[in-house]
């Protein structure tokens, strides 16, 4: 089976969500916004997912594995409606001029959400459509949790890096180069994969083409009044319709990706030949 040693990536992953976020959310928990929590439940249980899909195989549990599988189908609308959340969260917060950071960065902030949302559609439709082909499989499956890990990466940046630690807001301008060099982390992970496993780690370079379009667009689309205008546009829209939308894009793409996914039905000619 490919990637024996992912699950303890995978728990890396979590270790750094868990530390990265400890200040900001988990312990304001009863404070934060709800869309803080339809994003922080959805993308955890989905780490969580593929930390027991990646270590199923290796221990005889295939059974298990197809189950964590399946159940994948029906986290992955949440896991898009949770990052609509943090849109509509950023969009009202530009909007209402009330939240200091979501006004200077809220573009920056709304490219780098969207290239995630459609990194992840793109990695989980490939890695259904290719399910039967475990290397690929287990590729996009495990690069997934690479679009999430900038974020919580980020944070710990902004709290201990020299030159990039955030203490006020007359350190906002190391926000974005924080996320910056975390997504630069993230394309180090990628290339090391590359140089070892080449074609095989192909699914991971699918990832690393969204991070280098996220840490384009994020470094130079600041205060960029198209972004803007949208954010305001989005201000506008009920917060449960732009959720739902989400949802509905993540259930579409769990249907195309498991349909296409599909054996091919053998016809009835190339049966009689067989």
């Amino acid at each position: 089976m490919p990637y024996p040693r992912a699950p303890y990536c995978v728990l890396v992953c979590v270790a750094v969500i868990l530390a990265g976020f400890w200040q900001s959310y988990f312990t304001l928990w009863n404070s934060v916004p709800w869309q803080f929590h339809a994003h922080g439940v959805a993308a955890s249980l989905w780490v969580l997912m593929v930390l027991a899909q990646s270590w199923t195989p290796h221990h005889a549990m295939l059974n298990l594995h197809r189950a964590f599988g399946k159940s994948s189908l029906l986290l992955f609308p949440f896991l898009i409606g949770g990052l609509m959340a943090i849109i509509d969260v950023t969009a009202k917060g530009f909007a209402a001029g009330n939240d200091p950071v979501r006004v200077r960065f809220g573009g920056e902030m709304l490219i780098g959400l969207a290239l995630a949302i459609a990194a992840y559609l793109v990695l989980y439709y490939r890695a259904l459509k290719f399910r039967r082909k475990v290397w690929t499989h287990a590729g996009y499956m495990l690069a997934t949790p690479l679009i999430l890990f900038e974020s919580p990466l980020s944070r710990i940046f902004s709290a201990v890096m020299p030159g990039l630690t955030i203490q006020g807001p007359q350190d906002f301008d190391r926000l974005i180069p924080s996320i910056l060099w975390a997504m630069a982390v993230e394309l180090v992970v990628v290339a090391v994969l590359w140089w070892r496993l080449r074609e095989k780690a192909r699914p991971f370079l699918v990832a690393g083409l969204f991070i280098v379009a996220q840490m384009l667009t994020m470094g130079l689309m600041s205060r960029n009044p198209a972004l803007e205008a949208i954010l305001v546009a989005l201000a506008a829209v009920p917060s449960a319709s732009l959720v739902l939308a989400g949802m509905a894009i993540g259930a579409a793409t769990s249907w195309a990706g498991w349909h296409a996914g599909k054996r091919a039905p053998v016809s009835g000619v190339a049966a009689q030949a067989a």
